[in-house]
């Protein structure tokens, strides 16, 4: 077999090597499986050997048999994966039918292109690409006691934890700096119909950062308050770790009020409390930039939770944090309770919820495709999730973003944003375009669209001149880069005297 495999893969290259020899890959596979001691004699090996022999040659049938026997040629067929298949199906497929030895060289080939991946794309894709092979652990770990199954998990699990610290900050820079990004790119068309943004812009509408109070490339009171959201967060993790306990929803409802008071409305609470901390602090975030009416009027009314029947889209376009640094049932606990803040509606409160799971889901690694389905699972269990998880359900189906509504209310935001991102999962910047060129919130559902690609794609697939015209850039990117490390400790595991003078907990 290893004959054969260097005869199809003669005059083939690794993709993005083009002098190296493809080959290698394969070759790569058999000494993994070898590593983890696995026998020469395994019908692993020749599988390993041809793998993508009949998914990337013109190899017969006839010419693997000629050279193995029926159980290698039967594992070759299965490991190929046929042109019109979903690439999760075919890995559940694997999970599902697999034999011991298809598993093993399944795993083992996820974990040589994961390395791979780590040179070519960078380490957050590269996580990514790894928990695609998810639904294959739950198979392998059923091999227990096998010991070369065994040392397969480990390597796993292994390569997983290196990569998700690694790539964690990518991921959080990426999503808040992309959403920033698209509220930026979205704010001057906000209240425009799409033909008027054709008319004035060209045929492609709205690409670039144009002029706009506080400057091109300044952000709006959706970003405003993501950041207010991130330093409740952030407080409220200080407060957990100095006191033993704490209530986030208060401290992030203190955030908040911080946020109103850039917005001219002074707080009817402690001045110490207001005015504390490092984000109040920044002249730019005192301006008001189209705030919603739902929020401004919920805080300075300050009953500590929403009185209002509200279902603008407010109640999503802030939370991005909670899905960083929070588990994805808690993220959705928080996401709603946060929500509730400001609007009363079921449907804004459980599309916050849903967007920051769904934003949690990603952090893990998990497929765009995989963390809908499970916020959509975990949206069926409440019945006041109806409006939200329809729209979900039809911003997967939808043919055209017009079918979604304009996105001013929680539920039509986020759809769009899903769609755009669906559509568009691997370029930021198409997704975020077509986001913002809609009849609606483009400021929002480009926020949305360029928070949950951000935390897919990683800052490096934003625009460079997006960057760098962003003028809140420094602010935002601080901002991700605290959100990422969480807290910074003393050697007694308290916060820091510099970290607690930022985030003081209360």
């Amino acid at each position: 077999m290893k004959l054969l495999a260097h005869k199809y893969h003669e005059n083939q290259f690794r993709k993005g090597e083009e002098h190296l020899p493809y080959i290698v890959h394969p070759e790569s596979v058999v000494n993994t499986l070898l590593s983890w001691g696995e026998s020469p004699d395994s019908p692993a090996i020749p599988a390993a050997w041809g793998h993508d022999l009949l998914e990337d040659t013109k190899v017969t049938e006839e010419e693997i048999l000629a050279v193995s026997d029926e159980k290698v040629l039967a594992a070759i067929k299965l490991l190929a994966r046929p042109r019109k298949m979903q690439k999760s199906l075919y890995m559940q497929n694997i999970a599902k039918n697999g034999s011991r030895e298809v598993l093993l060289v399944k795993i083992a080939d996820r974990i040589c292109n994961t390395r791979d991946f780590i040179k070519l794309e960078g380490k957050l894709y590269a996580f990514q690409y790894l928990h695609a092979a998810d639904c294959l652990l739950p198979a392998l770990n059923k091999l227990s006691p096998d010991p070369v199954a065994a040392r397969a998990l480990k390597e796993w699990e292994e390569l997983e934890s290196s990569l998700k610290e690694e790539s964690r900050l990518d991921a959080v820079r990426g999503c808040l700096l992309g959403g920033a990004a698209g509220d930026a790119l979205g704010a001057p068309v906000e209240f425009m119909s799409k033909e008027s943004i054709k008319r004035k812009y060209g045929p492609g509408g709205i690409r670039e950062y144009v002029e706009f109070p506080g400057g091109e490339g300044a952000i709006t009171d959706d970003t405003q308050m993501t950041l207010f959201t991130a330093e409740g967060l952030l407080r409220a993790k200080v407060r957990g770790v100095e006191r033993g306990i704490c209530a986030p929803v208060s401290v992030v409802h203190f955030a908040y009020l911080r946020w109103l008071k850039t917005q001219g409305i002074e707080p009817d609470c402690d001045s110490t409390l207001l005015n504390s901390g490092k984000l109040i602090e920044h002249e730019e975030l005192f301006s008001r930039r189209a705030p919603g009416n739902t929020c401004l009027s919920a805080l300075e009314y300050g009953a500590p939770r929403a009185v209002n029947n509200s279902k603008g889209c407010g109640s999503v376009m802030r939370m991005a944090p909670v899905g960083l640094f929070l588990a994805p049932d808690e993220a959705f606990h928080y996401g709603c309770e946060f929500s509730a803040l400001t609007h009363g509606h079921p449907t804004a409160i459980t599309a916050g919820g849903a967007f920051a799971m769904l934003i949690a889901r990603l952090r893990e690694g998990k497929s765009l495709e995989l963390s809908l389905d499970l916020t959509e699972k975990h949206l069926e269990k409440l019945p006041e999730s109806k409006e939200t998880l329809a729209a979900l359900r039809k911003a997967r189906s939808a043919a055209h973003i017009e079918e979604l509504g304009e996105g001013w209310v929680a539920e039509e935001a986020l759809a769009i944003a899903v769609f755009c991102a669906l559509k568009h999962t691997w370029d930021f910047a198409a997704g975020v375009i077509e986001a913002v060129n809609i009849t609606g919130d483009s400021d929002s559902t480009g926020a949305i669209a360029g928070n949950i690609l951000g935390v897919l794609n990683g800052e490096k697939k934003i625009p460079q001149n997006w960057m760098k015209n962003l003028r809140e850039y420094a602010l935002v990117s601080s901002m991700a880069d605290d959100l990422s490390c969480g807290i910074e400790k003393t050697p007694y595991g308290y916060a820091t005297p510099e970290w607690e003078k930022k985030y003081p907990g209360y």
